[in-house]
């Protein structure tokens, strides 16, 4: 499967008016596409447990849905295009301050 690695301009392009939703459904092939998402997209961060607590819809073009790594405040955003119904790229999201480090570096 193809996967798409957004820029942070091309993430931020997709963002437009959030509004959290309960009501989502992710498009066909949605898993599988996060399942293809090269390891090296991920960096330290672990995505794998599939938790998603969070989604947004962007106005009437996309949905941001975060799929939470194992730190908070850190997620991969796969986004979704909701006028063709399927995966348009990722990002990871990292919320934290600049020059955080995850718990295991402090030691």
């Amino acid at each position: 499967m193809q996967t798409r690695k957004l820029t942070h301009e091309e993430f931020n392009a997709t963002r437009n008016t959030p509004t959290r939703v309960e009501d989502s459904t992710p498009p066909e092939g949605f898993w599988e596409y996060v399942a293809a998402i090269p390891a090296e997209d991920f960096g330290i961060f672990d995505c794998r447990a599939g938790n998603v607590t969070h989604v947004y819809r962007m106005g009437e073009d996309y949905e941001h849905v975060l799929v939470n790594s194992q730190y908070q405040g850190v997620a991969m955003v796969i986004v979704t295009d909701l006028k063709n119904a399927t995966v348009y790229g990722h990002y990871l999201l990292d919320l934290n301050p600049p020059g955080t480090r995850p718990p295991e570096e402090l030691q």
